[in-house]
């Protein structure tokens, strides 16, 4: 019985250390949505992190590809939101600045066949903060291999 109370007291803490999602009526995300041509690769250099079918699709890759850069608007911002801190799923991150209302922040995804994939980052999570340092609200972008794309847990769109 002891065991059981444990549980449930752990799951209620855990529950409530979770941050809250951003509300959809306070930002707004803008897909900028346009065709490049990757770069030419040097074949006298090797990366290490590079795997032999990356390269193989680089060096093939002549043609322009779709790529994609989203632009987060901010609407509204409670008064304690003062920060916001964007990580992508590698644990990079992605920007980390003072925020007021309608700032534009650019999170630049990369080649859509490179984020299904999951060859670069797929996972992002836009982290708003108060003065304290203390985490107000999250905004969670997710693009999966099939190219749904997903804001807050909720599809809005297919790349």
């Amino acid at each position: 019985m002891n065991i059981s109370i444990v549980l449930v007291l752990l799951n209620l803490w855990l529950q409530g250390n979770t941050v809250p999602y951003k509300p959809f009526d306070e930002f707004e995300i803008q897909v900028d949505f346009n065709f490049k041509q990757r770069n030419a690769v040097n074949n006298n250099t090797v990366e290490m992190v590079e795997t032999r079918e990356d390269r193989i699709r680089s060096q093939n890759s002549t043609a322009l590809r779709p790529y994609l850069i989203l632009n987060l608007k901010l609407l509204k911002l409670s008064e304690e939101e003062v920060k916001a801190k964007a990580t992508d799923n590698l644990n990079h991150i992605v920007f980390s600045k003072k925020v007021k209302v309608n700032d534009l922040l650019k999170i630049d995804m990369g080649f859509i066949d490179d984020v299904k994939g999951k060859i670069t980052a797929h996972d992002i999570v836009i982290l708003f903060s108060s003065k304290d340092k203390r985490d107000v609200s999250q905004i969670h972008l997710h693009i999966k291999e099939n190219g749904t794309f997903i804001v807050n847990d909720e599809i809005r769109g297919k790349f």
